[in-house]
């Protein structure tokens, strides 16, 4: 017999240290470690072909057979008492309580303790049957199985396998609890409701290459010990709003045709959705992932909203292809977020968002005219160079595609966010190199702020007319209006209000100073023009 040791609760103190310690809630019964190995990760197909492995098949897994569900020992263990009707919660409840029990007696005295204080399962699921309770289980199983091929009732203590099995009805395995690794491997579901709301799976849990043909509801589970669901086929709605999972979760190359639902799913560690294809609406919206997140090569073909999602490690959405509405707006996202090879065919929302790490890499991605900046919270400025090296390629990227879909605003904002990273690497390079970028972003932004560089002009002529006072050759108006004339000289002034002689007649220093000032006033004039022609996109 083994024990479950511990039910996966999510707090700071353990996702703090997910990387060292062990999966979230990962069962580790002595019978069931075999199939851990064999199968996590990859599901079936992955058994090992090393002959010289005892477990390995020597290299010849082969996919379950296919079995009536009134042919599956847990089948008839689960609707003991009879297959209920969607309307009879009765009947389904009494089938649940049967089960849980039954199985509650892998469970240690703190998992079950954990598991009534989150309100995952009430107590009176969780109370082991007695040896007379156990005894009526076994009569009731008997009957039940009276017309099927198989009338053993199944161990409580090993693997729970639904692999292969047609389930023509709908399923309701709601709030049950699957105290062990549990598999549905190439499993089928005809009926129009498959409900495991609130179910809590110990162990890995399989359910590669399944097709649902009917809405597949997996609201408020949680997968203690992983799950894998690649390969798997929604033909309905999918939804695992407020799923768990403290352990990998994968659903690699699956298929959601219609609705795909993870609001406030947790994802503790590694998920992965490389090569799904969403083709009805996908929401994650409020979904935290702890762990590395990779949409590699996924295909979103209806509105796709990541609204508020928070991404805390390595974020991929490399060659990704959003042909609707993407909204990702609030999104906060740790780490390194790479949407290389990527192409948004529709309108996409990046307002409000946060890149607290490094900007986005956008390498030849394709973006839509429809793309909206606003309210973004960058990273902060680079220290070092090799850092820096990595946000000028990550803006001057999307400053160019920004000026290919003629978005003059946003291609400023990202060459701003470049010439600040450029500073960094120059510094790097040579000490004092990176002065007149700085010069550059304090006198007018970059080139987008005209009201800097007119502020200029007033300072350096008021200075220039503080400094004419004290040599008593001019009256403070004329030592106003020559440092006046001297800012703006490109437009001539001096020569129309100053003749030559005052001008030869002053003091060497005061020469130098008048040159001083036409030059920085031109500067400013050519950054006040700059700065027009930039605000109002002229070209």
């Amino acid at each position: 017999m083994f024990h479950v040791k511990r039910f996966g609760t999510i707090d700071a103190k353990v996702l703090a240290s997910r990387r060292s310690g062990p999966p979230l809630g990962l069962v580790r019964p002595a019978k069931a470690a075999v199939f851990l190995r064999l199968f996590w990760g990859r599901g079936w197909a992955a058994m090992s072909n090393d002959p010289e492995e005892p477990e390995s098949g020597a290299g010849a897994a082969k996919p379950p057979q296919k079995s009536k569900a009134e042919d599956n020992p847990w089948y008839l263990l689960a609707t003991l008492y009879g297959e209920p009707a969607l309307e009879d919660s009765e009947l389904r409840t009494k089938n649940r309580i049967a089960w849980n029990r039954y199985f509650a007696a892998n469970l240690d005295d703190e998992t079950r303790e954990q598991l009534i204080e989150q309100k995952r399962h009430p107590a009176e699921d969780l109370t082991p049957l007695s040896a007379e309770e156990l005894a009526e289980v076994g009569e009731a199983f008997v009957k039940r199985a009276s017309s099927s091929a198989t009338q053993v009732l199944p161990p409580f203590n090993i693997m729970i396998n639904f692999s292969g099995v047609q389930f023509t009805n709908n399923v309701y395995f709601a709030d049950y609890l699957f105290a062990g690794v549990t598999f549905f491997v190439d499993a089928n579901f005809f009926g129009e409701l498959n409900s495991y709301s609130g179910a809590t799976f110990f162990g890995g849990t399989f359910f590669d290459r399944v097709i649902f043909s009917g809405n597949a509801h997996f609201h408020c589970a949680n997968f203690c010990g992983g799950a894998s669901f690649i390969y798997v086929t929604f033909l309905s709605g999918a939804c695992f709003d407020g799923a768990i999972f403290p352990s990998a979760a994968d659903f690699l190359n699956s298929t959601f045709s219609q609705y795909a639902g993870f609001r406030d799913a947790t994802f503790c560690r590694y998920a992965a959705f490389h090569g799904a294809t969403f083709s009805g609406q996908s929401f994650f919206n409020q979904t935290k992932f702890y762990g590395r997140v990779l949409f590699d090569g996924a295909k979103f073909h209806m509105r796709s909203s990541f609204v508020r999602v928070e991404m805390k490690e390595e974020t991929s959405f490399e060659n990704a292809t959003f042909f609707g509405e993407t909204r990702f707006t609030s999104a906060i996202f740790e780490r390194t977020c790479s949407f290389v090879n990527a192409e948004m065919k529709g309108e996409t929302f990046f307002d409000t968002m946060a890149f607290n790490m490094e900007p986005p890499k956008f390498f030849g991605a394709k973006l839509h005219q429809g793309t909206v900046w606003r309210g973004i919270t960058w990273p902060p400025t680079p220290k070092g160079k090799d850092e820096a090296g990595v946000f000028v390629d990550a803006y001057a990227c999307l400053k160019l595609e920004m000026d290919r879909l003629k978005k003059h605003e946003d291609e400023l904002k990202f060459f701003s966010l470049e010439l600040r990273s450029l500073r960094i690497l120059r510094e790097s390079k040579f000490r004092g190199s990176g002065i007149p970028i700085a010069l550059y972003g304090i006198i007018c932004d970059y080139g987008r702020s005209y009201i800097r560089p007119l502020i200029g002009l007033f300072v350096v002529a008021a200075i220039g007319a503080l400094i004419f006072l004290p040599f008593k050759i001019l009256s403070p108006w004329e030592s106003l209006s020559l440092s006046f004339a001297n800012t703006f000289n490109v437009f001539g002034f001096r020569k129309d209000y100053f003749d030559a002689a005052t001008i030869s007649n002053l003091p060497d220093l005061l020469k130098v100073l008048s040159a001083v000032q036409t030059i920085l006033g031109t500067i400013l004039l050519f950054l006040v023009g700059l700065g027009i022609r930039n605000r109002f996109r002229m070209k």
